[in-house]
């Protein structure tokens, strides 16, 4: 591929280098996995790897997810398994023989990334030849690559060619550079072998011959580790699982259109921009919406978010478009009442005036004028106008009790977007002397109705409040949040919809172009329809909200979705040490469900219709990703006390080179921080069930001592 070629958002300019060549990964159907590009200048290079998918037609930087996929699968998927595979160090090198014929593999991300690639497509095969690099990287990536091929399944005979005449840190590249220089013509290395003024067949015989003449079987050393693991099964990661790319087509295509280009104009990972903008929307919807599930169930439509990012992540630019449309609305508002409330308070401050001077006169007046001028007071008190106040939307930092207040006087609705932590130090009784302050938050997020007691004013009452949080903090501030005090105990973290996304710091281009404006026009203009939904009208003195339904269809798909969730909660399943988290996630999605129908329907009506299949089915798409970022979030909060023991002893293994451990030496060992030996069994009992390690029981003085072997891949991986 052309360096010069546009393709899919890679971008042409990296550290300041420009980018010289792609790479197309391909699956065994031909089928676009990701790519590698190459960016050098001034002999230096960046190889970067693109697999992390930001919208229907572009990809953001980033390894895929492990095991990664071999460089070279779609041609392997035509190979006979009598033809001759060879495994090379590098995109480049592996291209090179391609170009000519040839079966050649490689893993992507260098000489120390050949355990992370999947190389199961190579089980069967007859013959490996590995073409290692002429230095100590070459080397040790060749010993790597054969312990793991040798452990293969039907594994296949595997010989080490070291290519003659190769300088240091020379490849095949060089080995082909110097018969093309032979015949007098120019060749970069990255393009395919010039057919033209070769003759390609003699470079063949040529390239066999060496193979022929300096190939060596793989030394058995470096096969004895496969062997030692042959009666292992592979451990299982104690790390969560990799998280899935976000899904592009969820919301309604203005929404959808201003989602990816604010991802891509700002070089932010795609659950930022979605997650904050589903936010904005619940902001302009709660309080007018709620959606009847069953006869005796229903949930109101506001949300709460979480996007954790490391700081230097663009996460304010991110927060400001999402929550523009917001601000702009609440300032055409003030500016709409500012003559109404400039009138009323002059006629307030007038009518105010007049009442003190008649309470004055009052104070020295006669029993008989006294009479008349109170019920003057009375009369002035009653023509008292109230001033009308702009209405606001959102807010970013407030105490519990300047939020009854806020939500008092704005229709019981209130949203607080922050891309800072200080919303957790307040709840957590930054204000309130160490006492956590939740009950408010709480009531707001279920909308029961709440009443704030002041000690010097009115109480607020407060029927069907309703909050959204949409919040986007670095990762470490969720960490230990689970020891906050009522935190976890009283669901406050059980609410949140949560995304942990892989950073890309170090990777972006900073030359974006911006956003096209109709792409922010068109997310304005939707968000403005639903801020300007008014309620139903009522007898009541408050009116109700719109209540949505379900198709029949929708109801169904959650239903499902809902019973999956629940098997999920029991002994051992994806959510037992999550219930109070999953036991509100079918809720959550049936307010994000209800989000996108009004985002759909926002200029036409959302209560004209049902919420149909099309955006349930969107929202279990986003469930099945946000359901997999909860885990990650939680394990990061350590929620899984055993899991977090786990890491802590299994690095204990790696860090003494441990094969084999007695359960006393692995108690002596933690003793500071498991004080009691029966702590340390369900940490054993995770260790055995991921097959890091396995027991032995032995006498020792008549007494049965606990021994466990370690899977020999524990220690050839460490």
């Amino acid at each position: 591929m052309n360096g010069g070629y546009e393709m899919h958002d890679i971008p042409i300019t990296f550290n300041g280098r420009p980018r010289r060549y792609i790479w197309e990964y391909r699956g065994s159907e031909n089928e676009i996995l990701g790519y590698v590009a190459r960016f050098d200048a001034d002999g230096k290079k960046d190889v970067v790897p693109y697999f992390q998918r930001v919208n229907g037609h572009g990809w953001n930087s980033g390894s895929p997810a492990k095991p990664r996929p071999l460089f070279g699968l779609q041609i392997l998927a035509r190979a006979e398994p009598d033809e001759p595979i060879y495994v090379v160090e590098g995109e480049k090198a592996a291209a090179a023989l391609q170009s000519l014929g040839l079966i050649a593999v490689t893993s992507q991300g260098g000489s120390q990334a050949s355990s992370k690639s999947d190389w199961k497509s190579l089980a069967g095969q007859k013959h490996i030849y590995i073409l290692p690099d002429n230095d100590e990287a070459g080397e040790a990536y060749a010993r790597e690559t054969v312990a793991i091929l040798a452990g293969l399944e039907n594994p296949p005979v595997i010989s080490i060619v070291r290519l003659p005449n190769l300088s240091h840190g020379g490849d095949i590249v060089d080995w082909i550079a110097a018969y093309v220089e032979d015949a007098l013509l120019e060749w970069d290395g990255f393009k395919p072998v010039p057919e033209s003024g070769i003759d390609i067949q003699a470079l063949l015989r040529e390239f066999k011959k060496e193979i022929d003449a300096h190939a060596v079987p793989a030394p058995a050393e470096w096969e004895s580790t496969s062997q030692a693991n042959a009666d292992w099964d592979t451990p299982i990661s104690l790390e969560s699982a990799p998280l899935p790319a976000w899904p592009n087509d969820v919301f309604p295509s203005k929404i959808q259109d201003f989602v990816t280009a604010l991802s891509a104009s700002t070089e932010t990972p795609p659950e930022l921009a979605a997650l904050l903008v589903l936010a904005a929307i619940s902001s302009a919807a709660q309080g007018k919406y709620k959606v009847q599930v069953k006869t005796d169930y229903s949930e109101p439509v506001n949300i709460w978010v979480c996007v954790a990012l490391p700081p230097g992540s663009r996460k304010t630019a991110v927060q400001q478009a999402a929550t523009a449309p917001l601000t702009a609305w609440e300032r055409r508002q003030q500016e709409d009442l500012g003559p109404k409330m400039k009138q009323a308070a002059s006629e307030y401050e007038s009518l105010a005036a007049r009442i003190k001077q008649l309470r004055k006169d009052a104070g020295q007046a006669s029993d008989s004028e006294f009479k008349e001028l109170k019920e003057k007071i009375a009369e002035a008190e009653a023509e008292l106008p109230e001033i009308p106040t702009a209405p606001q939307v959102w807010a970013q930092d407030v105490t519990p009790e300047n939020l009854g207040s806020l939500m008092a006087t704005n229709d019981e609705r209130m949203a607080i977007l922050s891309d800072e932590s200080g919303i957790f130090d307040i709840l957590a009784g930054r204000y309130s002397n160490g006492i956590p302050n939740l009950d408010l938050f709480l009531q707001g997020h279920a909308g029961s109705p709440v009443k704030v007691n002041r000690s010097s004013r009115p109480a607020i009452v407060m029927y069907s409040p309703a909050l959204t949080l949409g919040l986007s903090p670095q990762p470490e501030v969720l960490r230990g949040l689970i020891d906050t005090p009522s935190f976890r105990g009283r669901g406050l973290l059980g609410r949140f919809l949560y995304a942990l996304p892989y950073s890309n710091l170090g990777y972006r281009t900073l030359d974006r172009s911006p956003m096209h404006p109709n792409y922010r026009a068109g997310y304005e203009a939707t968000l403005t329809h639903i801020l300007d939904h008014e309620l139903p009208d009522s007898d009541d003195d408050a009116s109700p909200p719109y209540m949505l339904k379900l198709t029949i269809e929708a109801a169904k798909k959650w239903q499902s979705f809902a019973l999956s969730v629940e098997a999920g909660m029991r002994e051992g399943g994806m959510y037992d040490h999550l219930t109070d988290w999953a036991g509100k996630f079918p809720g959550a999605v049936i307010r994000v469900a209800a989000l996108l129908h009004i985002a759909r329907y926002a200029d036409t009506g959302p209560w004209k219709k049902d919420i149909g299949a099309e955006d349930m089915e969107a929202a279990l798409r986003m469930a099945e990703v946000l359901s997999v970022h909860a885990l990650a979030v939680f394990d990061l909060m350590g929620a899984d006390p055993a899991l977090d023991g786990a890491r802590l002893v299994l690095r204990w293994i790696k860090r003494e080179g441990k094969s084999e451990f007695t359960f006393r030496d692995c108690h002596q060992a933690h003793k500071s921080r498991y004080k009691r030996a029966k702590e340390l069994d369900p940490i054993i009992d995770v260790l055995i069930e991921r097959h890091f390690i396995r027991q032995r029981v032995e006498k020792v003085a008549h007494r049965p001592s606990r021994v466990f072997e370690v899977n020999p891949a524990v220690l050839s991986n460490s």
